[in-house]
């Protein structure tokens, strides 16, 4: 019997590595302006660290999140985690309960958006896009559905 394995997101309490650019000119000098614990729905995690920077050149401010983190209040594993739940057969409220196992409260309609939106990531990488073929080995060439020997 093959053993599957499922890798959920690694969530970081902290950032170790600074922006490499701004988000709104591109530029990459800018200043620390300030940190912030965030609280966030996890199992492993309450809060992480939040750092938020201020662009020398635009001197706008932004907030930099740490690794499976961000402006949401759940993080991505515990969005996986969901969606995990859910293929295992489990409903919606089920779903919550067993959520509320690892001490993370969270409604049923928080659990649907969050399958809604992995839905979707899931649908965007099953979308099949056409590549046309101009030759193979030399020997065989597509040309809008029929093929002829070269």
């Amino acid at each position: 019997m093959p053993i599957v394995v499922l890798q959920l997101p690694v969530v970081k309490r902290k950032t170790e590595i600074r922006p490499s650019q701004c988000p709104y000119c591109q530029r990459g000098t800018f200043q620390r302006w300030g940190k912030v614990s965030k609280p966030v729905r996890d199992n492993r995690y309450r809060s992480v660290q939040v750092y938020r920077y201020r662009c020398c050149a635009c001197r706008r401010t932004f907030r930099h999140h740490p690794e499976g983190v961000g402006r949401a209040d759940q993080t991505e594993r515990l969005r996986k985690l969901v969606a995990i739940g859910w293929v295992l057969g489990l409903s919606l409220r089920g779903t919550t309960m067993l959520l509320s196992f690892f001490r993370v409260s969270l409604c049923h309609m928080s659990v649907w958006r969050d399958l809604q939106e992995q839905a979707s990531l899931v649908e965007k990488q099953r979308r099949w896009q056409g590549v046309r073929v101009l030759g193979l080995d030399g020997r065989i060439h597509w040309d809008g559905g029929r093929s002829e020997q070269c």
